[in-house]
């Protein structure tokens, strides 16, 4: 039996992917830095400081309209497993392992927003759209970082921007990740052609665990400057090339519909198997096999389970999320890899393979 969790029920009831409907595109994430222009950064306050501007900040993002149910965690209340946990689930490429009392967080109910507090910087905004409401889900933070703002004035450099920790995030201090599933185009190695027909000098894509290693087949298309690059460029730039891939995808998946690849279809059937029978998995390797079937689900080829399903186990197979499932395992990695196999055998019982 698990332990009782500090964290929402609905993070761990519901994975970010769990309402998207695009197979390919499936989530994006808008990302927000700001810092309070009487505080020094967050790495140079002192305790005092630290205690004032914590309640401050809590009490105006607790009141903010567009937040449904709004809820406050004092990084220290969190284990470090609970903290890994909220890294997985938003997606985070930020660590917040090294958190404590001075540093905070607030999610709210529907699990698509997280806010930390003096991790970083003072604030730091985060909106996870899964809906394909790409306008809707900026605007929303747009709206929570002008409602913070008109009641606290931020660090502002009319040369350099919103100042950040990081002098290469000032500017517009926005990050934008579009998260997209390219499998056929890396199958028929003509990723590196659309990306260089289609990628500008601000638009830079990496995989799911760095720049080279494309993990279950995604690739992160992301701003590579925020000064010098308006909001709306930004946005404007990151929807274009990902449009341009998403479509790209689309005619692979055409043409391999009409004449299925040999090589294809022993890829997919390879990682049905391993799914199905390992004994051990770690996350790469269960990140790619999945990959294979959440494209023979938008193929045809795999029936008896959903694009949604696969997309919630794609983080529920996750180191965090396995743990936090299973919290009476110990963090060997064999019986990691074990507990992951076994859960994922479960969840694909009723998965076919139907070429």
């Amino acid at each position: 039996m698990t332990e009782k969790s500090n964290l929402p029920n609905s993070m761990l009831t519901h994975a970010p992917w769990d309402p998207s409907s695009n197979p390919i595109w499936p989530a994006s994430c808008f990302f927000l830095r700001r810092n309070i222009a009487k505080y020094p950064f967050p790495g140079k306050l002192s305790e005092r400081e630290s205690s004032q501007l914590l309640p401050l900040l809590q009490k105006l993002l607790l009141d903010v309209p567009e937040l449904k149910t709004p809820l406050y965690f004092s990084a220290d209340t969190l284990s470090a497993l609970e903290k890994e946990f909220l890294c997985e689930h938003f997606l985070s490429q930020e660590g917040l392992q090294n958190t404590d009392k001075r540093q905070a967080f607030i999610i709210d109910e529907s699990a698509h927003f997280l806010a930390t507090l003096n991790v970083h910087d003072h604030l730091a905004l985060q909106w996870v759209d899964c809906k394909g409401k790409w306008q809707e889900a900026w605007e929303t933070l747009s709206k929570i970082e002008t409602s913070i703002g008109n009641k606290l004035e931020y660090a502002f450099s009319p040369k350099f921007g919103y100042l950040t920790s990081n002098p290469a995030l000032c500017g517009t201090a926005l990050g934008v990740s579009c998260y997209l599933h390219l499998p056929t185009l890396i199958l028929s190695n003509k990723l590196e052609e659309t990306l260089h027909s289609g990628l500008d000098e601000n638009v830079q894509a990496s995989g799911l665990f760095g720049k080279e290693e494309l993990v279950g087949d995604f690739i992160i298309l992301k701003n590579s400057f925020t000064l010098g690059a308006s909001e709306g460029t930004i946005l404007k730039e990151l929807h274009k090339a990902s449009t341009l891939l998403v479509l790209a995808e689309k005619d692979e998946r055409l043409s391999q519909k009409k004449n299925p690849s040999l090589e294809l279809k022993d890829k997919m059937s390879r990682s049905y198997g391993l799914l199905l029978h390992s004994y051990q998995l770690d996350t790469k390797e269960a990140l790619n096999a999945l990959s294979q079937i959440k494209l023979g689900i938008d193929l045809g080829w795999i029936k008896g389970i959903s694009d949604e399903e696969i997309n919630e186990l794609f983080f529920r197979c996750r180191r965090a999320h396995i743990l936090k499932a299973h919290e009476k395992i110990s963090l060997d990695t064999k019986e990691l890899s074990a507990a992951r196999a076994e859960y994922l055998h479960k969840q694909l019982q009723k998965a076919t393979l139907q070429f």
